[in-house]
C-alpha cells in the first residue's frame, strides 16, 4: 500500500506475540502476516500465542511470562481487555523489552507504539454507507454492540452514534453491550431485535462474525433489512458479491497489519526512523494508522483481499509452532 519501504533485519531480533483469538480472518490474517513477514525479513518469532477471547487477560499474562522466560527482544500484544496490563508491561520495559500493540488499544503508559486502525473512522464509515444507501427516506437501523471492556468496540459505537446524528432521517436502535464475538451471538441478538423492530431497514455490526450472524438472522426472519459490518473474510466477501443482505463492509487488513508490526519492530531494533507515528484518541501512545476503506458489491472485485485480509486456506498457526 506504499505505507513504508520494506526492510530486512541486520541485527538479531526475536519477537513474541499474543493475540486475542483466531475465530476470524482478521486475527488469523495478522498471525499469518507476522509469521510470513518475519521469514522474509530475517526475524525470529519465538512464539505466537492466542488468548482465546476477549476478557482472557490471565491467559495472556501467563503467555507473556513464558515468552519472556524463553528470551524475546520485542513483545507484540493484542490485549484481551483495555485495562489491567500496565503493571505487566511496565515490568517488561524495565527488562529492556520493547512493547508494540496490535490492532486494539490498551490502557498502559509502557507501550512504545501500536499499529492500528482508527476505530472512529470505521464506525463513521459504516454509518456513512447506510446514510448513502437510504437516500432521503427515513430508516431505522439496529446496532449490534461488541463485548464489554473492549475499547475498540466502544469507540466504533460512539462514532456510529455521532455520525447518525448528522444523517437526516436515520434512527438508531442500539442493542445491549455484547457478551461475545461470534456468529451465533450476532444471529441471536439480531433475531431478538428484529422481533421488537420488524420495520428496521438496516442492521449495523462492528465486526464480521456478528455481521454474518446478523445476515443469517435477517434471512431467517424474512426481513428486508440490509447489513453493514466491519472486517472482511471469505464468507463476508462471498455474501457481499453474491447476496443482497450484507451490502458493505470495511476492510480490516490483518495481514497488512501483521507485516507492519514486524517491519516497525525491525526499524525500532535497528534505530531507523519510525515514520508515520502519530496520536489517536483512545491510545495513550503513538500509533501508525492503517487506512480505512469500505467495500460493496460494486467495488469488492477490485480489492485484493487475499493480500490484505484473508490468509491462505492451507495456512495454520499449528504448522509454524
Amino acid at each position: 500500500m506504499g505505507l513504508i519501504e520494506p526492510a530486512t533485519a541486520t541485527k538479531p531480533l526475536t519477537i513474541g506475540v499474543t493475540l486475542v483469538h483466531l475465530q476470524d480472518d482478521y486475527w488469523k490474517g495478522m498471525a499469518y502476516g507476522i509469521s510470513d513477514e518475519a521469514k522474509r525479513s530475517g526475524v525470529i518469532v519465538r512464539q505466537i500465542d492466542i488468548a482465546g477471547g476477549y476478557g482472557n487477560v490471565p491467559q495472556q499474562f501467563s503467555q507473556i511470562n513464558t515468552m519472556v522466560s524463553k528470551g524475546i527482544d520485542t513483545l507484540i500484544v493484542a490485549p484481551a481487555a483495555y485495562d489491567g496490563f500496565d503493571t505487566v508491561l511496565k515490568d517488561l520495559k524495565s527488562q529492556g523489552i520493547h512493547v508494540i500493540t496490535a490492532g486494539v488499544p490498551v490502557n498502559s503508559t509502557s507501550v512504545d507504539f501500536g499499529i492500528v486502525q482508527n476505530d472512529s473512522d470505521i464506525g463513521a464509515a459504516l454509518t456513512d454507507a447506510v446514510c448513502k444507501d437510504k437516500g432521503t427516506a427515513p430508516a431505522k437501523a439496529l446496532v449490534i454492540q461488541g463485548p464489554a471492556g473492549a475499547e475498540w468496540a466502544r469507540l466504533r459505537i460512539d462514532a456510529i452514534q455521532a455520525a447518525a446524528a448528522k444523517c437526516k432521517g436515520l434512527e438508531l436502535v442500539v442493542g445491549p453491550v455484547g457478551k461475545e464475538i461470534s456468529l451465533a451471538y450476532g444471529m441471536s441478538q439480531t433475531s431478538d431485535m428484529l422481533l421488537t423492530n420488524p420495520d428496521a431497514k438496516y442492521v449495523m455490526t462492528i465486526e464480521t462474525s456478528l455481521g454474518l450472524g446478523a445476515t443469517q438472522a435477517v434471512k431467517a426472519a424474512g426481513s428486508s433489512a440490509k447489513v453493514v459490518t466491519s472486517a472482511l473474510d471469505k464468507r463476508a466477501v462471498d455474501e457481499i458479491q453474491n447476496g443482497d443482505i450484507l451490502v458493505a463492509a470495511t476492510t480490516e487488513p490483518g495481514i497488512l497489519i501483521g507485516r507492519l508490526l514486524v517491519q516497525y519492530a525491525i526499524r525500532q531494533n535497528e534505530g531507523m526512523d519510525l515514520t508515520g507515528l502519530g496520536a489517536l484518541a483512545g491510545f495513550g501512545y503513538p500509533v501508525v494508522i492503517v487506512p480505512t476503506a469500505i467495500f460493496s458489491k460494486a467495488t469488492m472485485a477490485n480489492h485484493p483481499a487475499e493480500l490484505y485480509d484473508i490468509p491462505p486456506e492451507d495456512w495454520s498457526l499449528e504448522a509454524i509452532q
